[in-house]
């Protein structure tokens, strides 16, 4: 019986947290409209958008590997042979080093 009485308080006092009362409209000895406003979670644009933006870093950092070789530090070993990834005028070009 205790939990029956203790749902219906807990429902009660959700209901009368996030509903909305408009008495300001109502005249005398009228009933009582209660309003539950719209959830606020994150919406779907906005989860469409980080979604699309994680993708798009995740391939470009693909681009910007080396075919066949493994990244080493800042370097990329390709069969013992260490390149570095220079930009110049906005096209990258590899360099060879020795770290």
């Amino acid at each position: 019986m205790r939990t029956k009485i203790f749902a219906a308080a807990l429902l009660a006092f959700s209901i009368g947290y996030t509903g909305q009362i408009n008495l300001s409209s109502l005249p005398a000895g009228a009933s009582l409209f209660i309003a539950v406003g719209a959830a606020k979670a994150q919406t779907a644009p906005r989860n469409t958008a980080r979604r699309t933006s994680r993708r798009t870093s995740r391939r470009v950092n693909r681009r910007q590997s080396v075919a066949g070789c493994r990244p080493y530090n800042a370097y990329f070993n390709c069969g013992g042979v260490y390149y570095r990834p220079v930009v110049e005028n906005g096209v990258t070009v590899y360099v060879v080093v020795n770290p």
